[in-house]
């Protein structure tokens, strides 16, 4: 009886699995063609980094990132912080 109970439970759990792992999942990465015919955003920055060099504390610092959408789709951006 404990014999049954162990193959029914592993034959659930390979069936779980497989279906799981058969799936398929929508790309979202730019290029992709899944979806609306590749309808999707693709951002582009020019530069994920920038180095101010050497500066004096307490000198206000900007720097504005260019980030345009090659995409065909809006671009949304919920987030950002500082690194």
């Amino acid at each position: 009886m404990k014999l049954n109970k162990l193959f029914v439970s592993l034959a659930v759990v390979v069936l779980f699995t497989a279906s799981v792992l058969g799936q398929n999942k929508p790309s979202n990465q730019p290029g992709s063609t899944s979806g609306a015919a590749g309808a999707a955003p693709a951002m582009v920055i020019d530069s994920y980094t920038h180095d101010f060099g050497e500066v004096k504390a307490g000198t206000p610092l900007r720097y504005a990132f260019k980030i345009k959408n090659e995409g065909k789709a809006d671009l949304v951006i919920n987030n950002v912080a500082p690194g």
